[in-house]
């Protein structure tokens, strides 16, 4: 087994800045597999709220069953028993930032006021989704449920209730995204090592403590959000619009792991709020013919949305721009007009601010995340290849005595391999999220890729090594 590459010391690089893509930025891509889980899960989460309140008279109150309803968004691709508590507290942090919005809400009519506390809650929220790895959709959602409840006419004496309203739904949304695996026979598998190893990574709520810690590459991201949020919402609130929420969550959804990522994402949102705009327009007589249209209409861009997002940002937000529009007429109709202007230019404006905020803020921690994770991933490498290293020879023991031998402990083995795994993703996403900031020093490339092919072929054998241990019969009592 070939030993670790070092990491070698490296003079100053000097910083340089990146070129920004234009061409295939707006290519579709191939779908993803299982997109229809959450486009499915969403529209039963959604649609069962929406009809009955329909049915009751009551989808002025839709807003805060459908805050509840879009946990339904999250966790499709974990373990059973990881995606019922990442839904829990999916649902438990929807409704503590709603909560925080809507207290806003009921205590201040200043807008400056509304928009600094929803910039505030899209920067935590940004912070928290990326240090728990949550995933997708992220911490957009959030953003989007919090900065609209912030502008929601609320009395404080209604706050709880409607909290209630939030919580119910986002009880029924649990179910939903669970009832398959709870349907589902459940004939227990063998607990073989291997089966213990395997499977993806978990949020890690201790990671939080990491993500606040001076020093953290997730500080500036944190930093960008709130202010970039914050001054798009404010410059459009000067421009005019009454309530700037669309602004603030432009700002927040084009703000990604880099500049680069962030420049293709504004160029996909704007596009798609665009081209949104023109259809909302073209689907007007439908969604005035009734409030069941209107219902129905919005579920069908809600499942759209899904099905789409992983073919083309671009495609998602033209049915997300949709259902921006017709979601808050489940109160009471808004006049078309005002309503394609406040959002064309609230597109605008928080793309414009987000992505001059990605510039002027740039990260240069990331360069110094990226060196940080290939040093880790040396040094958990050179304890799987000491792992693996053939045992000695009777001869030679007494000079190798500091050697592990070949057949360690399989759960010593198993939690190499998982450490090995995590800090090769680790450094798979911090040199991506280096390699994209517009202002940055070059990264070791070459160190890079040398630990990173060491690595594969160290799990490659660690995962040989398991399949064997699983494969002889047990030692007899």
């Amino acid at each position: 087994m070939a030993t670790s590459t070092p990491l070698l010391q490296e003079t100053p690089r000097p910083v340089r800045t990146r070129p920004l893509p234009v061409r295939g930025v707006l290519r579709p891509q191939r779908a993803l597999a299982g997109w229809h889980r959450p486009a499915l899960s969403i529209l039963v989460a959604m649609g069962v709220p929406n009809l009955l309140l329909l049915a009751l008279g009551r989808l002025d109150l839709a807003a805060y069953t459908a805050a509840g309803a879009m946990c339904a968004l999250y966790a499709h691709r974990l373990p059973q028993e990881v995606r019922a508590r990442t839904l829990g507290w999916v649902v438990l942090g929807m409704a503590a930032s709603t909560g925080i919005a809507l207290t806003t809400a009921a205590t201040t009519d200043s807008t400056a006021v509304r928009v600094a506390v929803a910039a505030l809650l899209a920067a935590v929220q940004k912070v928290v989704c990326d240090a728990t790895r949550v995933g997708p959709p992220g911490s957009v959602i959030f953003t989007f449920i919090a900065a609209s409840s912030a502008f929601l006419p609320q009395r404080l004496v209604e706050v709880p209730a409607h909290l209630g309203l939030l919580l119910l739904a986002g009880a029924f949304a649990w179910l939903v995204c669970m009832a398959p695996l709870l349907l589902r026979a459940r004939t227990p598998a063998p607990r073989t090592a291997t089966a213990r190893a395997t499977g993806p990574l978990t949020p890690r709520f201790g990671a939080l403590r990491e993500a606040l810690r001076p020093g953290s590459p997730l500080l500036p991201v944190g930093a960008r959000v709130a202010i970039g949020c914050a001054l798009a919402g404010w410059a459009s609130m000067g421009l005019g619009v009454g309530r700037p929420y669309w602004a603030v969550v432009t700002a927040a959804a084009v703000f990604q792991a880099n500049t680069t990522l962030t420049w293709s994402r504004a160029l996909h949102r704007v596009l798609g709020s665009l081209v949104g705009l023109a259809l909302f327009a073209a689907l007007l007589p439908l969604t005035r013919t009734g409030a069941l249209a209107l219902v129905l209409v919005t579920l069908l861009f809600q499942f759209g949305a899904e099905a789409t997002i992983t073919r083309g940002y671009w495609l998602a937000a033209v049915c997300v721009t949709q259902m921006s529009l017709l979601m808050p007429q489940f109160a009471h109709a808004q006049p078309a007009g005002r309503l394609i202007a406040d959002r064309a230019l609230d597109t605008g404006v928080g793309a414009a601010v987000g992505l001059a905020c990605c510039f002027l803020i740039t990260n240069r921690r990331a360069a110094d995340r990226a060196e940080r994770a290939l040093a880790a991933a040396v040094e958990v490498g050179a304890h799987a290849a000491k792992l693996l290293t053939p045992a000695p020879t009777p001869e030679a023991a007494s000079e190798a005595a500091s050697v592990l031998p070949a057949q360690a402990p399989a759960d010593e083995l198993h939690r190499t391999r998982r450490k090995l795994s995590g800090a090769l993703a680790e450094l798979r996403e911090a040199t991506d999220t280096a390699d994209g900031e517009w202002w940055q020093r070059p990264l070791p490339v070459r160190q890079i890729s040398a630990a990173e092919q060491q690595g594969h072929r160290l799990l490659a054998e660690l995962h040989r090594h398991l399949e064997r241990a699983d494969e002889q019969p047990p030692v007899a009592a």
